[in-house]
């Protein structure tokens, strides 16, 4: 509907007051509404027991390069009998591939590394942070985002301190990456450990902020700062010399005698000076790039899948909700092409919640035609009866039941 470039497809509202709008919306008699309330509480589940079995398979998957991971491996009779036999090796192509679709569905878009070098000049700029990372110290780098947004930001300006004003700042609603490193020296103590996957998911994070999340981001001290380290000891050993100098040509060579360890005192005293200035400097800078990404991380490594999943599954839930009951209630007759829904869902949901989304009208329709919610005719999608709608989803809840109970009851 109209123009959809920077609307997301992310439908931002609790599945209860989506739920309990609808219900109060309807207008049926009190048996018709207790039915279209359990059919949508029997989607919910459905859609929860379709995701639960993916959402194991990438935890399994993601176990074997979790770096928070403490869970014990599994011995059995074989290895003991025959040490070869060890624990399946995951791959980690089977993992980000994995990973991808999970983002995909929820609604995520992926960034590449030419907009890493943007937000690295502007982290500079703004921030008075210059952050580096180089590329080739990662072996596996996803990045996805999902809403652009604005964020307030103070910015650092070396000319007006004083100033505290804030500016909004372009960003991203969610962040989220996918790195592993490549394998360094293990005596290096800056390296990250290269066997393992790093998962980080943040929120309302500015683009300008985005290279202080990656493993390895190195702050370089700006120029400013570093004349102000670097002042002292150039003009300490300048002051010492130039009272050398003078001493030299008023008295001579005598003025030399017995200045070595003064001058020696001088020198370690403007150097460590310098030095004292320039860790402190560091801590500061370390210390600005964790407080801004502290309030901004939502989760980390497996806790990142888990939202993630539950979130997929909350957005076909919505979907599917909204689809269903638009056609239900406000389709005529012979149903509305899917152009037309998407139009009027949009609608419908501006008038209630007063914000604009882009329905992603693809993905309704083929969950619902999945659950045999609706009836197509000559490219008119119908909306079934509530009474025919609720078995035929009861009638696959019951099915998924008993194929996990027979599972269940399989022997290991």
């Amino acid at each position: 509907m109209g123009n959809h470039r920077h609307l997301e497809h992310t439908i931002l509202v609790r599945k209860g007051d989506l739920v309990k709008l609808i219900l109060n919306d309807c207008g049926f008699d009190v048996s018709l509404k207790k039915n279209l309330a359990l059919l949508m509480e029997t989607l919910s589940s459905l859609l929860f027991m379709e995701f639960a079995k993916p959402l194991e398979a990438i935890k399994s998957e993601y176990y074997f390069f979790d770096p928070d991971s403490n869970y014990l491996p599994l011995v059995t009779k074989q290895s003991h009998l025959d040490p070869s036999a060890q624990e399946p090796v995951a791959s980690l192509d089977t993992l980000e591939a994995g990973f991808i679709k999970l983002l995909e569905h929820a609604n995520f878009k992926r960034l590449t590394w030419e907009n890493v070098h943007k937000w690295e000049q502007d982290s500079s700029k703004y921030w008075g942070l210059n952050v580096q990372i180089r590329q080739e110290e990662f072996d596996r780098l996803l990045m996805y985002y999902r809403g652009d947004t604005f964020v307030l930001r103070r910015p650092s300006k070396w000319w007006a301190p004083w100033k505290q004003d804030k500016v909004p700042t372009p960003g991203y609603s969610r962040f989220a990456t996918f790195v592993k490193t490549k394998k360094k020296n293990h005596h290096d103590a800056n390296s990250v450990l290269s066997d393992h996957v790093f998962l980080k998911l943040f929120k309302d994070i500015p683009k300008n902020e985005i290279p202080m999340v990656f493993p390895g981001a190195k702050v370089r001290l700006n120029r400013i700062d570093q004349s102000m380290i670097s002042y002292p000891i150039v003009t300490g050993i300048g002051l010492v010399f130039y009272n050398v100098i003078i001493s030299f040509l008023k008295v001579g060579i005598v003025a030399l005698v017995g200045v070595t360890w003064p001058l020696a005192l001088a020198f370690g005293g403007y150097g460590y000076r310098s030095y004292y200035n320039y860790v402190t400097k560091r801590q500061n800078y370390d210390l600005r790039m964790i407080k801004n990404l502290y309030f901004q991380l939502l989760d980390s490594n497996s806790g990142v899948i888990s939202r993630l999943m539950d979130e997929a599954e909350e957005q076909q839930g919505r979907e599917a909700i909204l689809g269903y009951y638009c056609l239900l209630k406000y389709a005529p007759e012979k149903g509305w092409a899917s152009q037309q829904l998407d139009d009027f869902i949009e609608l419908f949901f501006t008038q209630h919640f007063v914000k604009k989304i882009d329905y992603d009208i693809v993905d309704g329709i083929k969950k619902l035609q999945s659950l045999g919610l609706v009836e197509e005719s000559g490219m008119l999608f119908k909306a079934i009866p509530i009474e025919d709608a609720l078995k035929k989803l009861q009638a696959k809840w019951a099915l998924q039941v008993s194929e996990q109970h027979l599972f269940s009851n399989q022997p290991l």
